[in-house]
């Protein structure tokens, strides 16, 4: 693979411990790691602040929570000024099996057309459920969107394309470059042999009139930026059917989920409702802590 070089980005918001062992996991697998948190506590920033030596990475401190996108873009830059090929994404909860970056290179090199891969992203097990995530995919089986974290993409992509969009703040960020990306005419490839333990939300599984299903649990806020950016990209990405179909499916069975089996049904609904009329008036954004 040529030009290997690749650093890691990790996004970091009030941390646990865990943070570190899976920047351990990481670190041996990737020329450098920079995390850049976005607003943490101080306990948390001390817990960051010990572990860098010990870890050996850099700390972009942004000293509010700034967004995802942001926090992503100021750790792209980074890596740019690096010189590096390669940008590797993580959230702070996401824990690399040993080889990953290996098999995620594997999975560029093998593909069809390399030249026309935008973004290589692993395999996704839910810690929670122990359940593997499937990925939206096209009636031809091409991958049409993947979440940020684990994904591996050429830092000449965001040179052609643009960085992260910020005005979304927190949610789709992820859909948001991949749906660009598509547009563009790469593609999003799937590595089988690399596995990201990954966390979606506070999953939790029910069962209803006999038939079993999986809830995130997202809070309120968060409902609020998911209704609001997902309708933002609907108008933006309409045409492409292949996952405007399904999220406009997506959308109507998560909220009969909140309504069935969810805890703060009230300010959930109500922050979608919010999200709504701020999608449709164009208000982007930061607009809830979280």
């Amino acid at each position: 693979m040529p030009g290997h070089s690749v650093s890691a980005v990790i996004v970091s918001y009030n941390p646990s411990t865990d943070v570190l062992t899976n920047i351990s996991a990481l670190r041996s697998q990737v020329d450098s790691i920079v995390v850049v948190d976005n607003g943490s506590s101080e306990q948390s920033l001390a817990m960051l602040r010990r572990g860098q030596s010990e870890c050996d990475f850099e700390l972009i401190e942004n000293g509010c929570n700034l967004g995802i996108a942001v926090a992503l873009n100021f750790g792209v830059r980074e890596v740019k000024a690096r010189g590096c090929v390669w940008a590797a994404l993580f959230d702070q909860d996401s824990t690399v099996e040993k080889g990953f970056i290996d098999q995620v290179q594997k999975a560029y090199e093998n593909s069809l057309d390399p030249s026309r891969v935008g973004i290589v992203c692993p395999t996704y097990l839910d810690r929670q459920t122990g359940m593997i995530l499937p990925l939206p995919r096209s009636r031809t089986g091409e991958i049409v969107a993947t979440p940020t974290s684990g994904s591996l993409i050429p830092v000449k992509l965001f040179d052609e394309l643009g960085t992260f969009n910020e005005s979304l703040f927190m949610d789709y960020v992820d859909v948001e470059f991949s749906l660009r990306s598509r547009r563009a005419g790469y593609t999003i490839v799937q590595s089988p042999a690399a596995v990201l333990h990954h966390s979606m939300g506070r999953t939790t599984r029910h069962r209803v009139f006999g038939r079993w299903f999986t809830s995130t649990n997202h809070n309120a806020a968060r409902r609020y930026y998911i209704t609001r950016n997902r309708l933002r990209l609907l108008a933006r990405f309409l045409g492409d059917w292949s996952w405007s179909a399904k999220e406009t499916r997506n959308a109507i069975l998560e909220t009969i989920k909140i309504v069935l089996v969810e805890q703060d049904r009230l300010a959930k609904m109500k922050n979608i409702m919010l999200g709504l009329a701020d999608a449709i008036g164009g208000r982007m954004g930061k607009r809830f802590d979280l």
